[in-house]
């Protein structure tokens, strides 16, 4: 059971997981903690551990306990943010752009946190079995970006792929042009980080074929 709304989570989950075995039933709540206040790596990989807890108990409690019970083996919940560095030295979290005056942001975040620099994807996963046996990770990816190629960011804010994006770009789509290298697991970045996932799987011995 995917605890998810987010297609590419979905897509990401089927690479591993046979896809007639994938149901999806988001939270349903979608008001979540923030981060404001956190301006460390700590205090970042904290909120997000917090933020997939909830939504894994959102779950749960939608599926009541006989379907926990029998029939699922496990609920996956994820949260991914994009994490630059100011110059100070402290992390700034790039959740989505707000969707008001969302290309401004995007534009800010290019200029500042990304272009020539390297920043961090961020993503917690959390999987609980239906018998309540639960593990969880934080995977983190270094993502580094062109210099350069400022003459670009307008034609990719005006593609519009930016909005709903943790971070307002994306990986697998015109946004890849963007980065130069990814150092660690490049489905993190998307959202989702298989590598990690599977070996959750074979410690809850949670059966993907």
């Amino acid at each position: 059971m995917l605890g998810s709304r987010s297609p590419q989570r979905r897509e990401l989950l089927a690479q591993i997981v046979a896809p007639g075995r994938i149901e999806v039933l988001p939270p349903a709540s979608t008001g979540e903690q923030g981060f404001d206040g956190v301006a460390d790596e700590p205090a970042i990989h904290q909120r997000l551990r917090e933020i997939v807890l909830e939504k894994a108990h959102d779950v749960r409690l939608q599926l009541g306990a006989q379907r926990r019970a029998a029939g699922m083996a496990a609920v996956v919940c994820a949260d991914t943010v994009i994490a630059g560095t100011n110059q100070d030295g402290t992390r700034c979290v790039l959740e989505q752009p707000p969707e008001e005056n969302w290309q401004q942001t995007v534009r800010d975040w290019f200029l500042r946190f990304y272009l020539g620099r390297t920043h961090s994807a961020i993503t917690a996963v959390h999987v609980v079995t239906g018998l309540g046996r639960v593990c969880e990770r934080v995977v983190e990816s270094q993502v580094t970006f062109h210099t350069g190629m400022e003459s670009r960011l307008e034609d990719y804010l005006a593609t519009g792929e930016s909005r709903g994006k943790a971070g307002g770009y994306a990986l697998q789509g015109e946004g890849g042009d963007f980065v130069e290298r990814v150092e660690g697991s490049i489905s993190n970045v998307i959202g989702l980080p298989l590598e990690a996932l599977l070996e959750m799987f074979e410690e809850l011995e949670v059966d993907v074929g």
